[in-house]
């Protein structure tokens, strides 16, 4: 991935890259920063919910009515 123009490095990184004086270090923990903060950026992409879907099961049993109510049956 490469970063756009707009792309803005985390304070906490150039805070951690001030305390390396090695420039060859320096410029190859850059640019793995770089890499692990786009890839942390990344969206996955998902199907849109259906409000109307059920959602697990929380103890609750369907009647021949279709409606839903507990069980108190164990």
């Amino acid at each position: 991935m490469k970063p756009s123009k707009t792309f803005k490095m985390r304070s906490t990184t150039k805070t951690l890259m001030g305390s390396i004086a090695d420039p060859v270090q320096r410029n190859q923990f850059k640019n793995m920063m770089i890499q692990a903060q786009l890839a942390s950026e990344v969206v996955v992409k998902r199907e849109p919910r259906n409000d109307n879907k059920p959602r697990g099961n929380a103890g609750y049993v369907t009647n021949d009515t279709g409606t839903a109510s507990t069980s108190s049956e164990e």
